[in-house]
């Protein structure tokens, strides 16, 4: 599945090529009833060894039981999670992008996708989607 999208960082711009779900499921062994819940999310995005101007940024949410954070996944009770990894380029290989520029902007392009599928997810499961706002979590 291709998506466009890019934006500038460092007064270059760096596209969106592609991006995968790599992991998407939920548990859902007790009623949500309104319990505080926890968004946990880890990025990055590195240089690819192919070529000096392609990147693959990794992007991955959990959302669980605020009251479970510490529970291992066979024994918790509510859990989504989503992994997503993607494929971006620069027109412009001279540039070289600091390793937190690249993450922030992997977070930033792929984010809305991520939301996305959370969102799906539970709807799939025939809960009530928990829409992630972007406020807070992309500045």
């Amino acid at each position: 599945r291709r998506i466009g999208g890019n934006v500038m960082l460092n007064m270059v711009s760096i596209n969106l090529d592609s991006i995968t779900t790599q992991e998407a499921f939920i548990i859902n062994k007790a009623p949500i009833d309104g319990k505080e819940m926890k968004l946990t999310l880890s990025r990055k995005c590195t240089p690819t060894n192919d070529s000096p101007n392609k990147y693959i940024g990794y992007c991955a949410a959990e959302m669980r039981f605020a009251d479970e954070l510490d529970v291992d996944m066979p024994n918790t009770s509510f859990l989504v999670k989503v992994v997503l990894s993607a494929e971006f380029s620069s027109p412009d290989c001279s540039v070289k992008f600091s390793t937190d520029e690249l993450t922030e902007y992997a977070l930033l392009q792929m984010f809305p996708h991520v939301r996305a599928t959370l969102a799906s997810i539970m709807a799939s499961a025939g809960l009530t989607p928990y829409l992630i706002p972007t406020n807070g979590i992309i500045q």
